[in-house]
């Protein structure tokens, strides 16, 4: 008689969303949007920045997973606009996309996936000035 395995594979379980919403950011400092957890798989990434006068650059969003840096940036971020992160295959990781189309329809179903992940933001300003810095992930876990 053949031996039982485990249980049938199981789909990771969504997770709420983890998502920061910093007014007044400082010029250069990473903000946590999800602290390192475990057995994570990244569905999306948004993020966007609120200004007035001084046009701030760069938007970055850094991803660590298993111990590798992957940053997505976007060096010139519009007021108020809508960003996803988006992987490009032909540049390296640190020179991921932040772009303003979702990739909902393309042919992957998450963006990235590891035993430890972390996931935190951050602007650049020439000079600082009150504003608002978002960035939401949406994420499973097995």
């Amino acid at each position: 008689m053949p031996k039982a395995h485990g249980p049938p594979h199981l789909p990771p379980a969504h997770q709420p969303d983890a998502y920061v919403n910093q007014v007044n950011p400082v010029s250069g400092q990473w903000y946590t949007v999800l602290d390192t957890t475990p057995n994570v798989r990244i569905i999306t990434i948004f993020t966007r920045i609120f200004w007035a006068t001084t046009q701030p650059t760069p938007l970055e969003v850094r991803v660590t997973i298993d111990g590798n840096l992957i940053t997505h940036i976007v060096a010139n971020p519009v007021t108020a606009t809508e960003y996803f992160g988006r992987m490009w295959e032909h540049t390296d990781e640190t020179n991921q996309g932040l772009v303003t189309t979702s990739w909902g329809g393309s042919a992957r179903s998450f963006l990235y996936e590891g035993r430890s992940v972390k996931v935190e933001v951050r602007i650049t300003w020439a000079i600082t000035q009150p504003t608002r810095l978002e960035c939401r992930v949406k994420y499973a876990k097995w």
